[in-house]
């Protein structure tokens, strides 16, 4: 059995505090991406469809609901599986964090259709929300 060094122990340590770090980000970033991409999708979507009428609201509806639908198949094979969304609490408050705010924009979309300023404020307040959640995920 050979001995190891102190300096040679300190070495090892920092390595492996370095593949550590590597991990754990690697393993957080398709979540940031997730978060970011479902933000401006939904963001951008709500603002034409508050904004648009006859075949450009179609446009932008369909347009919103394939481009999230796509966010979601492509994360949930990235993630592999359920897992995806099993995430834990802090997960729990990012989507429940977009989805009021998203919520607000729909209401905007259906009660207040036309309307440049309330479109822009909500749609906006669901990119803020997403890309504060996204930034909270890439720190942790």
């Amino acid at each position: 059995m050979t001995e190891i060094q102190p300096s040679e122990a300190r070495a090892l340590l920092t390595q492996a505090d370095r593949l550590s770090r590597r991990a754990h980000d690697a393993v957080r970033w398709p979540y940031v991406a997730f978060i970011v991409a479902l933000g401006a999708t939904t963001s951008l979507g709500t603002f034409a469809m508050g904004l648009g009428t006859g075949r450009a609201f179609g446009a932008a509806y369909f347009g919103t609901i394939t481009v999230v639908t796509a966010l979601v198949l492509w994360f949930t094979i990235a993630i592999r599986g359920r897992s995806a969304f099993a995430r834990g609490r802090r997960w729990t408050a990012y989507i429940a964090a977009w989805a009021v705010t998203y919520c607000a924009a729909i209401a905007v979309v259906a009660w207040v259709h036309g309307s440049v300023l309330w479109s822009a404020v909500t749609s906006g307040a669901v990119l803020v929300v997403a890309i504060a959640c996204a930034a909270w995920e890439s720190r942790s």
